[in-house]
This record gives C-alpha cells, sequence and structure tokens, in this order.
C-alpha cells in the first residue's frame, strides 16, 4: 500500500485524486483532522469559491492514521500499526516536516520507492534579489548581522529567530506588500520566505523595493524523485500502485 505522508494542501488534493482512481493508500497525517472521519480539502483556484473546501470521504481505497514523528513512522514501516504493508511512499507534508528526512532513510534501507511531492517553486524574474537556501544553516552566514529581517509564522520560524541572533527579527502571521513598502526604520532588509509556500505578489513587491529575499528550500537529498505538479504525482502513484496490485 502507498503512504502518503500529508499535512498540506497539495497532500489534500493528491488524495482525492488518488481515491478517485481506486489507487490504494493510507493518509499519514500529522494530526488527527476535525471529526475523524474525513480529511478536508482545499480546491483549487480553479474550484468552487463558495465554499473553498471540499471532503474526501473514507473509502474502500483509503485509510488513514497519525503519524507526526520518526517513532510513528518506524511503528508502521515495522508492520506493528495494524499489519500494513507499505509499498511505496508519497512525501507530500510540509517543507521542514521532521517525517521526512527518516522517511527518505527507511525507504533506502528497505529499497521501497520515495516521490517527494511538493508545489512547484516559482522561478524569479529580472531584478529579483533572491538568494536560493538549502537548509537553515545557511541562513546566519547569509543575512549580515544588524539586518532587519521580515518573517512568517510557521514550523521553523522559532528556529530561525535563533539562528539569527544579532539581527533584528520580526516574526507575522503572513507577509504582506504593505509590511513590505514601509521606509525608513520600519523597512526590513530582508524577508525569509520558503519555496514552496512563497506568494507571487509579496516577491513582485520585494523586486520592485530591491529587498533581498531569502529563498529557502526544503533539505531534501538531491538524489531522490520529485514532482511538482499533482497530475504527475497521481501518475507515478498509479503505476506504483498497479506494480503492486493496489487498484481497486
Amino acid at each position: 500500500m502507498i503512504l502518503l505522508l500529508g499535512g498540506t494542501r497539495e497532500a489534500r488534493n493528491l488524495a482525492q485524486h488518488m481515491a478517485e482512481a481506486g489507487v490504494r493508500f493510507l493518509v499519514g497525517d500529522p494530526v488527527l483532522p476535525s471529526g475523524g472521519q474525513s480529511v478536508e480539502a482545499s480546491v483549487e483556484p480553479s474550484g468552487d469559491p463558495s465554499n473553498g473546501k471540499s471532503a474526501i470521504r473514507l473509502s474502500d481505497a483509503m485509510q488513514m492514521r497519525v503519524i507526526p514523528d520518526q517513532e510513528a513512522l518506524l511503528t508502521l514501516f515495522d508492520g506493528s500499526d495494524g499489519g500494513v504493508d507499505i509499498t511505496a511512499v508519497i512525501d507530500a507534508g510540509p517543507a521542514f516536516d521532521s517525517r521526512t528526512a527518516p522517511c527518505v532513510a527507511l525507504c533506502q534501507s528497505r529499497n521501497l520507492p520515495y516521490l517527494r511531492y511538493e508545489r512547484a517553486g516559482l522561478r524569479s524574474q529580472p531584478g529579483d534579489a533572491w538568494h536560493h537556501v538549502k537548509g537553515l544553516d545557511s541562513l546566519a552566514d547569509l543575512i549580515p548581522v544588524g539586518a532587519r529581517v521580515l518573517c512568517e509564522a510557521g514550523p521553523v520560524a522559532a528556529q530561525i529567530e535563533t539562528l539569527l541572533q544579532g539581527r533584528c527579527v520580526t516574526i507575522v502571521p503572513a507577509i504582506s506588500s504593505a509590511q513590505i513598502v514601509p521606509t525608513g526604520t520600519d523597512a526590513p532588509d530582508w524577508i525569509v520566505v520558503l519555496r514552496a509556500t512563497a506568494q507571487r505578489q509579496c516577491l513582485d513587491t520585494a523586486r520592485h523595493t530591491s529587498l533581498q529575499v531569502a529563498m529557502l528550500s526544503a533539505p531534501v537529498d538531491g538524489t531522490v524523485e520529485r514532482r511538482e505538479h499533482l497530475l504527475d504525482a497521481l501518475e507515478w502513484a498509479e503505476a506504483q500502485a498497479m506494480a503492486s496490485g493496489e487498484v481497486i
């Protein structure tokens, strides 16, 4: 059975398509969805804007477990959590998900197919001052002491604030264009964004104001297979399901 590591909109959308395609799979979410019997899935902008969500009902094609950490992963792979036989993994968890590195290691040690699926990163345009950073540790070498830094709240915001001691770090729920524009002592020198979730409008404003951008990418082994588009990830899932006979 394919294990789909969830916790993102991309994972929920892929789960919906895999279920419709009749692929047998297990969704491993970091937390239990409200209600426990359905997975809430945000629809794409082309979907129904009136409600913004659709529900994936648990069916014969899909199971669900809460898999928040490495220990839960190991329990699942060792077969002591319900006897599920994992044949392939699609990792669509958040950037810097603590489950990613151990999942890659488990798949490599067991010779299981592994796919990292995440939203396609935005491409830079002329005038963008983007600095692509692999992993958090490089931030301290990139951003000079004394710089004013704007960073979005999230799973790695606290680590960023700790690493950037000696800089003035402001953490906000979401970086907006209005927060970038202020001049004088309130204007940031840098913004730190995740490549997979960065907003185009915010980055356009950064370009127009010559703001430096630290573009973080999840530190996944460069040898692993990746997909950035839903239909490509679905095609990979269907091929793995056909190979293992996990199609209904």
